[in-house]
């Protein structure tokens, strides 16, 4: 493109000076022009400022990549609380129920157990990948007729669609349908859980375990209390 100027410089002196330019030479002289400016072609490609709001603009229309879209939890999973001293300890004396329910629980057992949390917003599911990872989730329910208890799960299967809560100092064992528990369980506890385990838990611990079974999601409201 540098070389333009001076063909036109040319051009323009034989057209307007007309003194030492032929006809033919003006033609040959555009004809080398247009042959420049074509292999010249477009200008470099990156050349071009564009505007860093455009930039951003663009970005977003670019989808980001989903954590994880797929629960992974199994079938069925059990816990097998005779390996779990941690846990059957606190069962040992008879557990009183408050109006506090869980939250009691937990403030009551301070100076009991080493490392307790507590669990709010916790579904039936996220009940299932908590024994899907061996911990045994203790909660509060009232089923039809019956006085109120603290239980910890120790199983679920969906082929039956029931879970299994269980007394841990006899180890009886309650089937309990997955309708039944969610429509007299959970409103009991009001979606409240409690973990018992030999580490200290955090809300990232947790939610660590969480995201490894089920959609991000499907345990985004989960808040986890621990000491």
């Amino acid at each position: 493109m540098r070389y333009h100027p001076f063909f036109l410089r040319k051009v323009n002196r034989a057209l307007f000076v007309g003194s030492s330019y032929s006809t033919p030479s003006v033609c040959v002289l555009l004809l080398v022009f247009m042959v420049l400016a074509i292999s010249c072609g477009p200008p470099p490609t990156g050349q071009y400022h564009v505007p860093e709001t455009a930039i951003a603009a663009a970005a977003k229309t670019v989808p980001e990549p989903s954590m994880q879209t797929a629960a992974n939890l199994p079938e069925a999973a059990a816990i097998n609380l005779r390996e779990m001293p941690y846990v059957r300890n606190i069962f040992k004396q008879p557990l009183r129920i408050d109006r506090g329910g869980l939250d009691d629980f937990y403030a009551t057992t301070r100076g009991k157990v080493q490392h307790i949390a507590i669990i709010s917003n916790a579904s039936l599911d996220v009940l299932k990948a908590f024994i899907a990872k061996g911990w045994a989730p203790i909660v509060v329910v009232q089923l039809q007729g019956r006085s109120p208890e603290i239980l910890p799960m120790s199983a679920y299967d969906d082929r039956s669609s029931e879970v299994i809560l269980q007394n841990p100092v006899n180890l009886g064992e309650r089937r309990v349908s997955y309708r039944d528990f969610e429509m007299f369980g959970t409103a009991r506890s009001r979606n409240k859980c409690i973990l018992i385990t030999p580490q200290f838990l955090t809300e990232v611990d947790v939610l660590r375990v969480l995201g490894s079974y089920l959609s991000t999601g499907a345990f985004q409201q989960v808040r986890v209390r621990s000491r």
